[in-house]
């Protein structure tokens, strides 16, 4: 189970808030170097590490009707051919991808993240895109991740658990933003509000 700290509790819930998205593609050359890239306007230093802005998105993380995690597909800018060029000097099939998701003004914490971890499957290139293919569940490894979902306005807690931190007299909760304001429990709230709506791929 996933431990978010206090900070990054507040901030997710703050629905003005923008969160920044990091990437990371372990071991790329085989040699141990990692690729870090940001899905930001500028370059972005968290816990010591410096992310390179990049044209990169992903799909939210969503779970099949079996409550299981299949795969997401991360988009990346191929305009400039960088990625191209890694591409045709290393097989990135089976690398190691980290998404962490922080916020802007709260990059001084280094604990104040959520990070999902997930394997490339397969990449397709075109002349202006770069899409690959991330599963979170890789057969070699028996891995099985992420544990969680980026959900807007669905909270992944059970209701008066450790986590929810509900002690009222309620009994029944359907888990959105709108009932956990009603409840006055919107703190610990275990979706993330600040995340928009809509993705807009490169």
């Amino acid at each position: 189970m996933r431990q978010l700290n206090n900070t990054f509790k507040s901030e997710k819930n703050k629905a003005e808030n923008q969160p920044v998205f990091l990437y990371t593609i372990y071991d790329y050359d085989g040699s141990g170097s990692n690729l870090y890239f940001a899905e930001y306007d500028q370059d972005i230093t968290y816990n010591g590490i410096t992310y390179q802005r990049f044209p990169i998105t992903h799909e939210f993380v969503s779970e099949n009707s079996k409550g299981e995690i299949d795969s997401i597909r991360v988009r990346v800018s191929n305009i400039n051919r960088l990625i191209q060029a890694y591409l045709e000097d290393y097989d990135l099939r089976s690398k190691k991808v980290s998404i962490k998701m922080v916020f802007a003004n709260e990059l001084a914490d280094p604990s104040a993240y959520i990070e999902d971890i997930f394997y490339i499957d397969s990449y397709t290139a075109g002349q202006d895109v770069v899409e690959f293919t991330l599963s979170g569940k890789f057969d070699v490894l028996a891995l099985e991740l992420p544990a969680r979902k980026y959900s807007r306005n669905y909270c992944g807690w059970k209701f008066k658990s450790a986590e929810c931190g509900y002690s009222g007299t309620e009994t029944s909760c359907n888990k959105t933003l709108q009932r956990c304001r009603e409840l006055g429990n919107q703190v610990r709230f275990g979706g993330f509000p600040a995340v928009p709506s809509r993705r807009i791929f490169v």
